[in-house]
C-alpha cells in the first residue's frame, strides 16, 4: 500500500470511464449549476466543475442567481430544470442564504437529476443499500479505500463528523454488505465522550469536521489509515492562502500506515464523481440504468489487475 493516497490518479481512472460511456452511448451530458449569490469560495469551486465539462465532453450552464431571490424564485428555477429534457443534471451550489428552507429546496430537485445526492429518496437509498446517486464526498472516499486496496469489513472505523452531506450518507455505505464495505462504524460529533480514546482505537479514521489541524498524534493509533475529508483556509506568513485538512498532517504522518493528503486528496476526485452522476443521469433519460457496482468495476479493474 502506498503511504500517501492521492487524489489525482482515482480522478484520472473515472474520468476515463466518463469519457468512455459517453462516446459509447453517444451522450450530451448538461448539467445545469445554480449559485444564488457570488461567494468565492463557492465561486471557485464552481469554476472548476465548469472548467471539467469541456475535457469530458460535457456541457456544464452556470446559472447565477441575485442573493436577493426568493424561495419561490429558487422553486421555479429548479422546476424549469427538471422538465426540460436537455438538462439532465442539476446540481444546487451550497451554502444558501440565510432564511431558505434547504430540506424544501433539496426536495424539489427531481431525484433523477439531482447528481449531488440531496434528494431524501436518494439519500434513502444509500441507508436501504439500494441503487441510486452517491453524494460525491462519502463516494469519494469509499472510491479512495478501494482503489488502494484497503478492506475496511471487519475494522474497527471512526467517522469524525455526522453532517447531512458527509459523515452520515458515507457511515451508511461503509455498513454495506457488499465488498469494500462491511465495517464496524462509529460517527463521533460534538457531544461525543472519551473522544481521543475512540480515535485512537480506530483502524481507519476519517475526519470530516471542518476544523482545521484538529487531530493531532495524540488521537492517532500507530499502524492507521487516515482519511482527511476537511479543506480549511488559512494565511500563510506572506498574507497567502494556504489550504489544510482537518488532520495535522505533518504531525500524524510518521503514526500512520497511509494518509491523505490536503489538498491533492478526497477533493481532488470530488469533480470528477459530479460529472460520473451526470452521465449516470443521462443514461437514466436514454433508460438505460447501469447500477453503480457496474462503474465500480469499470473504474477500478484496471488498477486492481496491478495490484
Amino acid at each position: 500500500m502506498e503511504k500517501v493516497l492521492k487524489g489525482k490518479p482515482i480522478a484520472l481512472a473515472i474520468n476515463k470511464v466518463s469519457k468512455t460511456l459517453i462516446a459509447e452511448y453517444s451522450l450530451q451530458p448538461k448539467m445545469l449549476l445554480i449559485q444564488v449569490g457570488e461567494d468565492p469560495a463557492s465561486s471557485f469551486y464552481v469554476q472548476s466543475i465548469i472548467s471539467s465539462a469541456a475535457k469530458l465532453g460535457a456541457e456544464a450552464e452556470l446559472l447565477t442567481l441575485s442573493i436577493e431571490t426568493s424561495e419561490q424564485e429558487l422553486l421555479a428555477t429548479i422546476h424549469a430544470a427538471n422538465v426540460d429534457p436537455h438538462i439532465h443534471g442539476i446540481m444546487l451550489q451550497k451554502p444558501l442564504p440565510q432564511g431558505m428552507d434547504d430540506a424544501k429546496i433539496n426536495m424539489s430537485i427531481e431525484p433523477n437529476k439531482d447528481i449531488d445526492a440531496l434528494h431524501p429518496l436518494n439519500l434513502g437509498k444509500i441507508l436501504m443499500d439500494e441503487d441510486g446517486f452517491l453524494p460525491n464526498t462519502p463516494a469519494a472516499v469509499f472510491y479512495t479505500l478501494k482503489y488502494y486496496g484497503i478492506d475496511p469489513q471487519g475494522k474497527n472505523l471512526v467517522i469524525l463528523g455526522r453532517s447531512n452531506v458527509v459523515g452520515k450518507p458515507l457511515a451508511n455505505m461503509l455498513l454495506w454488505k457488499k465488498p469494500s464495505a462491511n465495517a464496524t462504524v462509529t460517527v463521533c460529533h460534538s457531544r461525543t465522550a472519551n473522544l481521543k480514546e475512540i480515535c485512537r482505537n480506530a483502524d481507519i479514521l476519517i475526519a470530516a469536521i471542518g476544523k482545521a489541524r484538529y487531530v493531532d498524534a495524540s488521537m492517532v493509533k500507530a499502524g492507521s489509515i487516515l482519511i482527511d475529508v476537511g479543506i480549511n483556509e488559512e494565511k500563510g506568513e506572506d498574507s497567502s492562502s494556504v489550504y489544510v485538512g482537518d488532520i495535522d498532517y505533518n504531525a500524524c504522518y510518521d503514526k500512520a500506515l497511509a494518509i491523505t493528503p490536503v489538498p491533492g486528496g478526497i477533493g481532488r476526485i470530488t469533480t470528477s464523481l459530479l460529472y460520473l452522476n451526470l452521465i449516470k443521469a443521462a443514461l437514466i433519460a436514454k433508460k438505460v440504468n447501469k447500477r453503480v457496482d457496474e462503474y465500480i468495476d469499470m473504474i477500478f479493474s484496471e488498477n486492481q489487475k496491478k495490484q
